[in-house]
């Protein structure tokens, strides 16, 4: 087996344990804690695949703006951080729901048509032609203006709902 294969098989098994604890964690703050090292798993699987590119976008993206996002609006959401505070109050709904959404994954891989020869090689140049369609008024500019506003919202939102009365 290659360093590269153990170091995957190291990271994938660490990735689902975080990503299970996320779901598992009684108290919000720690599965908010626990999804940050899940992100940053992913970065590190990106890594192996030799995509910098796209570990540098999952842990500024991800890490940087949702997560620590998602944390100050947990630390300033009012009684979040009480030691009453649950995140799951019907267990087996929440499995009902889960085991649900995995069947019709499950489903909707199985009905692909998957290729069984690879993609075309990634061009050299790529990564410009990327960031020229981010920037471009007729490409993705105008989701990612959207996306930065209603991340700005739902952060004034929290420390409206977690100022003191």
């Amino acid at each position: 087996m290659y360093l590269g294969q153990l170091i995957f098989l190291i990271v994938g098994c660490v990735m689902v344990a975080a990503a299970i604890r996320v779901v598992t964690s009684h108290r919000i703050f720690h599965a908010a804690l626990w999804l940050i090292a899940s992100f940053f798993c992913v970065a590190i699987v990106y890594m192996l695949l030799e995509s910098p590119f796209m570990a540098g976008i999952q842990l500024f993206i991800y890490i940087g703006g949702i997560a620590v996002l998602t944390v100050v609006a947990i630390m300033v959401t009012k009684d979040a951080m009480s030691a009453d505070s649950r995140t799951v109050s019907n267990g087996w709904s929440a499995a009902i729901v889960a085991i649900s959404l995995f069947g019709v994954m499950a489903w909707t891989i199985v009905q692909l048509d998957l290729p069984t020869e690879p993609g075309m090689p990634v061009s050299g140049d790529s990564l410009p032609l990327l960031g020229a369609a981010l920037v471009d008024p007729g490409g993705y500019l105008l989701p990612f203006e959207v996306v930065s506003v209603l991340l700005t919202v739902v952060l004034i939102g929290a420390l409206f709902l977690g100022r003191e009365h």
